[in-house]
């Protein structure tokens, strides 16, 4: 067991939401009203985004290299920062850290009727096109995990 209050808790919050995004991207039993479908996976960007606090306020990565910068820096956590700070707040009212503009944009329902399973594929509109929200997902875990390993840390 970690220990309470490290980063680790937060990266493995977000890797359990990271699962509950897939499990909607590619079928699951439909068992539930779909806007529970799309809470799950806007829990998924806030604790992905929200990593970010965890690690600046844990004493054990005080030495690690600047997250901030590494957001900046990375087009696809600063789309993740912009579309949690507005899910938090309703519209994103400070500086964006894309320059894309990002929001969610619909997707796409599949029924499956054999097992009544269902998958939905989110979109993110941006200003340069369409991206599939999954697949940001999935480049928003590497790069944290990818950051947690250069400073010596456990993803």
């Amino acid at each position: 067991m970690h220990k309470r209050g490290s980063y680790t808790e937060q990266c493995k919050r977000m890797k359990r939401y990271f699962v509950r995004f897939k499990e909607i991207n590619d079928g699951r039993g439909h068992s539930q009203p779909s806007l529970y479908y799309d809470d799950d996976v806007y829990a998924f960007f806030q604790n992905c985004y929200y990593l970010k606090d965890w690690i600046k306020n844990d004493p054990a990565c005080s030495s690690w290299s600047s997250i901030e910068g590494m957001i900046n820096k990375n087009k696809d956590l600063s789309i993740c920062a912009d579309l949690c700070n507005a899910l938090k707040h309703l519209i994103l009212k400070n500086k964006p850290r894309s320059t894309v503009n990002p929001n969610f944009a619909g997707g796409k329902i599949t029924l499956k009727i054999d097992g009544f399973n269902i998958s939905k594929k989110y979109i993110v509109s941006t200003s340069t096109g369409d991206i599939d929200a999954f697949e940001l997902a999935k480049r928003c875990v590497n790069a944290w995990e990818q950051y947690i390993s250069a400073n010596g840390g456990t993803p």
